[in-house]
């Protein structure tokens, strides 16, 4: 194995360590299901979506509005609540269609992420790291104006059920 394979195997596997590092609750665990195929050859035959961190986040965005209506039920919000809710969940459902789009763009250009020189592929991994960041704080700032409004007992509630990526289980 050459040196330029091995290196490339490093920054695969940081890629794909990083996914892991900042998914949480069930996507966690649907990331470590997916690992054991992503690294089949030692990290060498990791596909674009990947390396992209986007194998596992690509399913975050599937029955969006059916796992807000459970926490909506489970957190039994008010009508009180109803802005602060309508703000988090207009934030979540933004923020899985962005990343819908950004796993279409993917799929659709992924080999040009396997063809990439090495800074070009990082530069591609760093938008998409800028991409969920951006969404993240969105959907943070959405999460922390529900969370001032809910009762002890619903605040008990989210913190049990709401453990996923952005508030989501």
């Amino acid at each position: 194995m050459s040196r330029s394979e091995i290196t490339l195997g490093r920054v695969r596997m940081a890629a794909a360590a990083t996914v892991l590092v900042v998914a949480s609750g069930s996507l966690a665990a649907h990331a470590q299901q997916e690992m054991p195929e992503m690294m089949q050859g030692g990290g060498m035959q990791m596909g674009h979506e990947e390396m992209m961190g986007a194998g596992a986040m690509c399913h975050m965005g599937q029955h969006v509005d059916g796992r807000l209506a459970y926490l909506k039920a489970e957190l039994k919000i008010t009508e009180a609540q109803t802005p602060q809710w309508n703000a988090y969940a207009d934030a979540v459902r933004a923020a899985a269609q962005k990343m819908a789009q950004h796993c279409a763009m993917m799929k659709e250009h992924g080999g040009a992420m396997m063809s990439a020189d090495l800074p070009e592929r990082l530069n591609m991994m760093e938008q998409h790291m800028t991409m969920r960041l951006d969404s993240m704080r969105a959907t943070k700032a959405a999460v922390e104006a529900l969370y001032s409004v809910l009762s002890h007992e619903q605040k008990k509630t989210a913190n049990e059920i709401m453990k996923g990526p952005m508030g989501m289980m």
